[in-house]
């Protein structure tokens, strides 16, 4: 009884086995490679017919005796035997690898780019990647000279926010006549962020907190003011960057002066979860907060609350890129479970 229950209990780890198997192994930097065990041929529909009418065509040479006949067959046959390698040829030693994908908005179609190498001396004519799991999302085709590489674009629709996981891809040809039909599968850690989609017509955002007018009494001694909000000004130094050259001052005075203090502080302003009516729903809130973080641009200095996060005001792209991901992964908290993801 424990040996019956031993030989039951290995049949689906060798079912497992058998699937990894089938699958194409990825390399150092999560590329594929398309060996000969991982390919797989089968005739068409036209490639059926064709097989069939060379069999209407032998049998009617043999009754007939036709010597024509068996060379037009055989000459068929052979042209059919040629094809059947070149499409097989065609996915030999391809290399399949994850490229750069860009994070969208709920509603938009997420771009996954695919980098294939043809790593033979042989041009690669119609290669075709499509998602067997997403029959809805068009096909990309690519056609290689040799030793050439060049990218693949898969269209995947992202209805809701969150994380975009790509899905298995299907690499196949039918080159060259449409006979055969050869694939192999790729499974690539791929995936992007889909942030809320920004409602439309949104209403304006909170208003500023600006800071404690009493800031200046902090300021350092021998600190001069201008009006357009130069702190310090001294002479012009050699390497000083052009940004911080005081191009209003140097004209008024006639001398080369340079900024030495920090531009004057910026409000903040938050975006606040419990801020927002008491009546919206979780998925509203966050498309609103996400048009009022557009609407504010990089210069803003910009602050988030949601129930468990909060980011402290900041600007600049990174610190929108930041808010961005806490919108499309709440209530997660960013940085956690981060998948591969090619920018």
């Amino acid at each position: 009884m424990a040996a019956r229950k031993g030989v039951l209990g290995g049949v689906p780890r060798l079912a497992r086995r058998r699937a990894a198997s089938r699958r194409p192994a990825g390399g150092a930097g999560g590329v594929v490679m398309l060996d000969r065990r991982h390919l797989y041929i089968l005739p068409t529909r036209g490639g059926v017919g064709f097989a069939v009418v060379l069999a209407a065509m032998l049998m009617t040479s043999l009754n007939y005796n036709i010597s024509l006949g068996f060379a037009l067959t055989f000459m068929l046959a052979g042209i059919g035997m040629s094809c059947m390698w070149l499409a097989y040829r065609n996915l030999l030693d391809l290399a399949v690898a994850a490229g750069p994908v860009a994070a969208v908005h709920a509603g938009h179609d997420a771009v996954f780019h695919l980098r294939v190498d043809s790593r033979g001396g042989d041009a690669r004519i119609g290669i075709e990647a499509r998602l067997s799991a997403m029959p809805e999302v068009a096909a990309a085709t690519l056609t290689l000279d040799a030793n050439a590489s060049g990218m693949l674009a898969l269209h995947v629709p992202a209805p809701r926010r969150g994380r975009l996981a790509l899905p298995r891809v299907t690499i196949a040809s039918r080159f060259p006549f449409g006979l055969f039909h050869v694939w192999s599968h790729a499974d690539l850690e791929l995936s992007t962020l889909v942030y809320p989609a920004p409602e439309a017509d949104a209403p304006p955002p909170p208003p500023a907190h600006r800071p404690d007018d009493d800031d200046d009494a902090h300021a350092a001694p021998g600190t001069t003011h201008s009006d357009d909000g130069i702190d310090q000004l001294r002479r012009y130094r050699s390497g000083d960057p052009l940004h911080r050259i005081a191009w209003k001052h140097s004209a008024r005075t006639g001398r080369w002066l340079s900024r030495a203090g920090d531009p004057p502080r910026q409000p903040a302003r938050w975006l606040d979860w419990h801020a927002l009516p008491a009546g919206m729903e979780a998925e509203a809130r966050l498309s609103r907060l996400c048009a009022w973080l557009l609407a504010a641009g990089d210069e803003a200095e910009i602050g988030l609350r949601l129930p468990g996060v909060e980011l402290p005001p900041a600007r600049g792209a990174s610190h929108r890129r930041a808010c961005l991901e806490a919108l499309a992964l709440w209530p997660q908290r960013p940085g956690t479970h981060r998948a591969v993801e090619h920018a």
